[in-house]
């Protein structure tokens, strides 16, 4: 006669199994953190090195820009640089939340509610900052070439990475709602026990 019950050995390995995996997800957010902050801090490190040095934030302004003048006014400069930190400043926030994530998970071991949040945020901070690279790409080009030969140019560009950002902006909404609806559920069952 053959016994519903796990034996010692199926239970040690699924014991086992439990430990590597939970390793695994602490390694995962250990690196996740890190990669985070030292995204952070290559990019105010890079903002900060385009603030010190004019030429190379002309150059970096006027990058999508044919046939600008060499020297933009001042105020274009400038206006060119803020409609710039746009995107820059989504993506800041996103790592700090990415962080906030994984920090969480590498020490709760569990998607609760927080990491739910963290999770929604993510999702539409990718989203703000798909939209928010094609709408700064289109003004700093407007802003850059209003005196470039007494024309300017309109730029409007959605690439790859725009539609990258938004799909991942959905799946994110999309997971943080499925785990949402699983912790759902798994409440009601337990509640029944």
């Amino acid at each position: 006669m053959s016994s519903s019950h796990p034996g010692p050995a199926a239970s040690t390995r699924s014991s086992t199994m439990s430990a590597n995996r939970r390793a695994r997800l602490r390694t995962i957010s250990t690196v996740a953190q890190w990669l985070a902050l030292g995204s952070i801090a290559l990019v105010v490190v890079y903002c900060g090195y385009l603030a010190s040095d004019p030429a190379a934030l002309t150059a970096y302004l006027q990058k999508d820009v044919p046939g600008t003048p060499a020297a933009p006014a001042f105020g274009a400069l400038v206006m060119g640089a803020v409609f710039s930190l746009a995107p820059a400043g989504i993506f800041l926030a996103a790592m700090g939340q990415a962080y906030g994530l994984f920090r969480h998970l590498g020490a709760q071991q569990s998607f609760d509610a927080l990491a739910q949040r963290r999770l929604m945020n993510l999702g539409g901070l990718a989203i703000a900052a798909a939209l928010a690279g094609i709408a700064s790409r289109t003004l700093v080009v407007l802003v850059m070439s209003a005196n470039a030969f007494g024309q300017r140019h309109l730029v409007i560009a959605v690439g790859s990475s725009e539609m990258s950002a938004l799909m991942i902006g959905c799946l994110l909404f999309a997971f943080a709602q499925l785990v949402g609806e699983f912790e759902r559920v798994e409440d009601e069952n337990r509640s029944f026990v």
